[in-house]
């Protein structure tokens, strides 16, 4: 648990006290401002502490849902997207109420700099040919929960990683 500010001015907030913040795949989609994301980010790191954030990559989701194999969003489209029905994503089966969602999609440019801004300092982005979701029926599973395109098929990235440190 983070410690909590004693200050008049902050009484209640975060005070910058995190050696490691983790985001993982599915966080940043219901954020509507990632510079303010990542500028809350830097604020709660301590001094080299580090961001290290794993998500699906935002090209994978311009593609056709079934195959795969053909653009047919704008990738540079960040929305908002509101969508519903029944279900969720853990369960598409569930019996659920209030169903509306609404989602952004962030282009990894828009990531990249969100985080450069916020003053942090990247080390690495690694993308990859893999996802830990089943995104479209075209992917098939390999090594246990990871999926990917079929073999043969043109490797596109599907997930990525970043890490990012602040100074001291």
């Amino acid at each position: 648990m983070l410690p909590t500010s004693s200050s008049s001015a902050g009484a209640g907030v975060l005070d910058g006290a995190a050696a490691v913040w983790h985001g993982s795949f599915g966080a940043l989609n219901w954020l509507p401002d990632i510079s303010r994301w990542a500028s809350v980010v830097a604020e709660l790191l301590a001094p080299a502490g580090c961001l290290y954030l794993a998500e699906f990559h935002p090209f994978s989701f311009v593609l056709d849902d079934e195959t795969g194999g053909t653009v047919t969003h704008d990738y540079f489209d960040e929305g908002p997207e509101a969508s519903g029905g029944p279900g969720t994503y853990a369960d598409e089966a569930a019996m659920t109420e209030h169903n509306e969602t609404v989602e952004w999609r962030h282009s990894l440019s828009t990531v990249v700099s969100a985080i450069a801004g916020a003053g942090l300092r990247i080390q690495f982005l690694h993308e990859h040919d893999h996802t830990f979701y089943l995104q479209r029926q075209s992917l098939e599973r390999h090594d246990g929960d990871i999926y990917r395109h079929p073999e043969g098929a043109p490797r596109i990235s599907l997930t990525y990683s970043i890490r990012a440190e602040k100074a001291c």
